[in-house]
């Protein structure tokens, strides 16, 4: 089913005029004194700010752009089905380079029983007035095959303990929940004698059909005829602020796998829609920069900064070359802000400083660990609120205590090991030479004592080589690579369909190249207008 909005109110502020170099010094400095965002370029070294890239809507006119394996230096106009058999290494064709053209788009999204499906409209729902809905999954898709309920030993390794089988049709409501009131309940009732649905509520943080590996653990099936609720117990554990996706299902395809139903929704708040009246829902600037504080933040978007940063975009007016300008460098803001630094490049750097690469991968995080980490150490940080800067650091600390008190960290440094040699192989890890004093000071958490079984002080102790400064620099270009995987793509870099990470070590030869300038070295732009990026979100 396709949702509707009216049309953004366009600005017409034309793109020509100041130099790129003075947009972007006006630009930065209006971040920082707004909203913070980009203060990163204040506490990284490497990144200094005379040499961050901004592009300007001139240079889409502009013969700039490298041909891998060519001498001629053109521009090209943006292909999203253009289909290869080879590995794909012209970025600027805008494919990535591991696509093997052959995979398929989402086909086009009709009826609530195609994700998103039907967007529960916002407000405050109480017991006098409900949401209410009614449906028929006769004849719907079946999306949802199975859903395992794990016990998690690490993000990486669980036991499952119930196995839940999802085959029916199925009809999907997607909301986002911002409040609670004393009694919430949400209850889905067969309105035929023979219809047994089932239902759960799938976290649509990794966007449609949501994760079942992400889900809330409660899966109620009702008995023919009957009906099923999510109490106020199991209310209260969704999360606030994250697209949620309920799925009225069933566990069977036979017989009673489908019928006519209503819902029932009362004391929750829901938070308003905004539909999109493009194709593809990604073209729209408000869920363009909405998808990036999901994907990169791990949250929804506060009003402050949905607002600053669709204002960035929304200049533009109907200038393309301008949008198109505009779209890339939101987008690397969210990579390169204090609040993803802190947290997401954080988690990066401790992996790193802890196990060095992962085994056989030039990388030292799985996209699962990162997900994970990134989120206890965002957890309720936005940055320029009252208070973050404590909230922050209170997760750092929690985040870090919790990582060396793993069995994975136990293992790999014994409290056995004195704190020479527990520090030495951390900076071996990190594969980087530190200062005497920056050396020192890690080694002088222990105090005196010749061993390392004072967990606080290896935390403390780990948190120091992480947020080495030499570090940061070290790992900035691999990291931000990386996170163009984790964050558009939703997966690892050698996962489907690639096999290995050659995609990955491409964009990494290509940032180095540039010096970092994921503008000439057009990353950013090469994943943004993927097919694989777009397909999340519609054809």
């Amino acid at each position: 089913m396709k949702a509707h909005k009216d049309n953004l109110t366009r600005r017409g502020i034309p793109c020509d005029g100041p130099s790129p170099q003075d947009i972007f010094n006006a630009a930065l400095k209006h971040w920082r004194q707004r909203l913070g965002y980009c203060s990163i370029f204040a506490t990284v070294p490497a990144l200094l700010a005379s040499h961050v890239p901004v592009v300007h809507s001139d240079e889409g006119k502009k013969p700039e752009v490298s041909v891998a394996g060519q001498g001629v230096r053109f521009r090209e106009t943006p292909n999203l089905s253009r289909s290869n058999p080879a590995l794909l290494k012209r970025q600027s064709e805008f494919l990535l380079p591991h696509q093997l053209g052959n995979l398929p788009l989402l086909t086009q999204l009709a009826g609530n029983d195609d994700c998103p499906g039907f967007f529960i409209p916002g407000g405050n729902y109480t017991a006098a007035a409900p949401y209410t809905a009614s449906g028929d999954t006769t004849g719907a898709n079946n999306t949802i095959n199975n859903l395992s309920y794990c016990y998690y030993f690490s993000p990486d390794f669980c036991i499952p303990l119930y196995f839940y089988t999802t085959l029916g049709p199925d009809h999907i409501y997607t909301f986002t929940l911002t409040g609670r009131g004393a009694n919430p309940q949400l209850q889905v009732s067969a309105s035929s004698s023979t219809y047994r649905p089932a239902i759960y509520i799938l976290d649509g943080r990794n966007g449609c059909p949501g994760d079942p590996g992400r889900w809330n653990g409660v899966i109620h099936s009702a008995d023919a005829g009957g009906s099923i609720a999510f109490d106020r117990i199991e209310m209260n554990s969704l999360p606030l602020n994250v697209p949620l996706h309920l799925f009225v299902d069933s566990e069977g395809n036979g017989a009673g796998s489908s019928g006519p139903y209503s819902i029932r929704m009362q004391d929750v708040t829901i938070a308003p829609v905004v539909a999109c009246p493009k194709s593809n829902a990604i073209e729209c600037t408000d869920m363009f920069v909405r998808q990036h504080y999901l994907d990169f933040l791990n949250r929804e978007g506060d009003a402050e900064g949905l607002a600053f940063w669709m204002n960035e975009i929304e200049v533009c007016g109907t200038d393309a070359a301008c949008l198109e300008v505009k779209r890339i460098n939101v987008s690397a803001a969210f990579f390169l802000s204090t609040e993803f630094q802190e947290t997401g490049y954080l988690a990066y750097r401790i992996y790193k400083a802890s196990y060095g690469n992962l085994p056989g991968s030039p990388v030292p995080i799985k996209r699962n660990e990162f997900q994970t980490s990134t989120q206890q150490l965002g957890q309720g940080v936005v940055v320029n609120q009252p208070g973050w800067e404590q909230v922050l650091e209170n997760n750092k600390q929690s985040f870090v205590s919790d990582f060396v008190h793993q069995l994975r960290f136990a293992l790999e440094f014994p409290t056995s090991m004195t704190p020479t040699a527990f520090v030495d192989q951390l900076f071996a890890n990190a594969e980087i030479t530190p200062t005497t004093a920056e050396r020192a000071d890690a080694i002088n958490e222990f105090g005196m004592v010749s061993t390392t079984d004072d967990l606080p002080a290896r935390a403390r102790a780990l948190r120091r080589v992480a947020e080495n400064s030499t570090l940061m620099q070290a790992e900035f270009n691999r990291a931000f690579v990386l996170i163009q995987y984790f964050g558009y793509l939703r997966r690892n870099p050698n996962d489907f369909p690639d096999h290995d990470f050659q995609g990955y070590n491409f964009w990494l030869k290509k940032l180095n190249q540039f010096n970092g300038n994921f503008v000439d070295a057009e990353m950013v732009k090469a994943f943004i207008t993927s097919g694989e990026y777009r397909q999340r979100f519609g054809p």
